[in-house]
């Protein structure tokens, strides 16, 4: 160290040209960075230019998944060089394990396949071990569209009036299956607080679960989020076609002003427990994910492409109009929440397992 301090001691000439050195230093440094920020910009424009990007949603089209999917799907193109082609492509199946295991083991991993997952994907490897093929820490999150609250409905020829009736009424409910979170939900609902429901499984999402209401082929549901009921049944439900009876965890929804929510019903830590587990994943109720393998500056720019157009003031419009609720949630946050239903305690996850005869929706 001390030749260098006595070099820069030294005359007033010596010490100009060490700064003059410095300042060409970094100027050079700022011209690579510059030419790499460019030559990463180019490189993605060329990649995506007159490609089509596919957003896979594992629910069938009429769901409130899909909604989301094609209104981001719609703005999207702005954010990522080159402008592709979006489409979004139906992936049902199993609660949307079937979409998750194509994510996961078929779609490319160069960026040009986006999963919106349920976020139900995140606990089934510890409800459903037997048939969830993959854990969430084979995807690379890129964030959360919005926070959810699920709820229950019934049709008026359940004819359902208070909380006390849910005990007393033999219930037909709708459900997508055994992993599928509407049956999972009500199987758990059914075993903590004692009703009388009978679980039919096999529909294919909420569209048809809604429309099988209407009909009269089932007495309720426990399948409808907020989000779906804003945008696609708002109307339906002021006029008294169904009615909300209850809401789940993580908290209580301001445009269901009475209607109980189950973490108040439980009666012991325990069943406040199994709720949040259950419940808790819908805090990040649209989240946005690509197979781990696509390139890192692709990985960060569809990361910053989704933030952009969450907040992309048309996007925005076009979401009030529809009555799309919007509430980001940044990727490393998404994963804390998802990391934090996994550490949920051992006991807590073999009684809720213990609570779903998950056979019967098979």
């Amino acid at each position: 160290m001390t030749p260098i301090i006595a070099h820069v001691a030294g005359s007033e000439g010596e010490a100009m040209k060490v700064g003059q050195g410095t300042q060409v230093l970094f100027l050079a440094i700022l011209a690579l960075t510059l030419n790499s920020v460019t030559s990463v910009a180019d490189s993605l424009s060329d990649f995506y230019k007159n490609r089509t990007v596919t957003i896979s949603v594992g629910s069938a089209a009429g769901s409130g998944f899909t909604l989301y999917a094609r209104l981001i799907g719609r703005h999207l193109p702005k954010y990522i060089p080159g402008g592709p082609n979006i489409v979004v492509e139906n992936l049902p199946g199993a609660g949307g394990l079937r979409q998750m295991d194509h994510l996961v083991t078929v779609a490319p991993k160069d960026g040009s396949v986006i999963g919106l997952l349920n976020p139900a994907v995140a606990v089934a490897p510890l409800l459903t071990p037997e048939i969830s093929r993959h854990s969430t820490d084979k995807i690379a999150w890129l964030g959360s569209a919005n926070s959810e609250v699920s709820t229950c409905i019934v049709w008026p020829h359940a004819k359902v009036n208070d909380l006390a009736d849910l005990k007393k009424r033999e219930l037909v409910l709708g459900g997508s299956g055994a992993t599928g979170s509407s049956g999972i939900g009500a199987q758990a609902l059914k075993a903590i607080f004692g009703y009388p429901w009978k679980i039919i499984g096999g529909y294919q999402g909420s569209a048809d679960i809604m429309l099988a209401g209407a009909r009269g082929e089932i007495d309720g549901a426990c399948i409808l989020l907020m989000s779906a009921l804003r945008a696609q049944y708002w109307d339906s439900f002021i006029r008294g076609d169904f009615k909300v009876v209850l809401q789940m965890p993580p908290g209580n929804h301001p445009d269901l002003p009475g209607v109980a929510n189950t973490i108040d019903l439980a009666e012991t830590d325990e069943q406040r427990e199994a709720m949040e587990f259950i419940y808790g994943y819908w805090a990040f109720g649209r989240p946005f994910a690509v197979p781990l393998g696509v390139p890192v500056e692709r990985l960060d720019m569809l990361r910053t492409a989704l933030k952009g157009t969450v907040e992309d003031p048309g996007f925005l419009a076009d979401s009030e109009k529809m009555g799309v609720s919007v509430d980001y949630m940044a990727p490393d946050i998404l994963q804390k929440r998802v990391q934090s239903i996994l550490n949920t305690h051992p006991d807590v996850v073999s009684k809720v397992r213990a609570l779903i005869p998950a056979n019967e929706l098979r």
